[in-house]
């Protein structure tokens, strides 16, 4: 298992609003996602909170293997963003703080999905937040020794 999952460091965050580039699917391009984001870098610089950047994967299809990676930045708010550009809500929430070592986001987001940090009062195919990266603005969000991963979990777990 690549995932380190038997004592996580955890913390609380969330309660905030990431808006950037959107792909729905079984595998992204993230080099070509990220640097689509050039596109809305005067919306998003507008609206952005800080300057750190976001990658938000959410809405796993347990059948199909597909979900959503929203590449972006946190907005203070959505009304003037283009309509091309798709908002994810971050909840407030206690998150297990992982350092994944995989290839690519497909992978990652099968062992996350596939492990036991989900709520157990939900569906077993179902998180109760979404998964999401954080990288800092001199980071690049691209390179696997990077990669950050804020997993929800269940309060009473940790």
């Amino acid at each position: 298992m690549v995932l380190d999952t038997d004592e996580p460091e955890t913390e609380r965050h969330g309660d905030f609003t990431v808006a950037g580039v959107a792909h729905r699917g079984t595998d992204v391009d993230e080099a070509a996602l990220w640097d689509s984001i050039d596109d809305y870098a005067d919306d998003l610089n507008d609206a952005a909170v800080g300057t750190d950047r976001y990658a938000v994967m959410f809405d796993v299809d347990a059948d199909s293997g597909e979900f959503t990676y929203v590449a972006g930045r946190e907005v203070e708010d959505t009304d003037d963003l283009s309509a091309e550009l798709t908002a994810v809500e971050i909840p407030q929430a206690t998150y297990a703080v992982l350092r994944p070592d995989h290839e690519s986001v497909e992978e990652m987001v099968r062992e996350i999905h596939a492990e036991e940090l989900r709520d157990d009062d939900r569906d077993d195919d179902e998180v109760h937040a979404p998964v999401f990266e954080r990288y800092e603005s001199d980071r690049d969000p691209t390179t696997v020794a990077d990669r950050e991963i804020y997993v929800p979990v269940r309060d009473d777990e940790y």
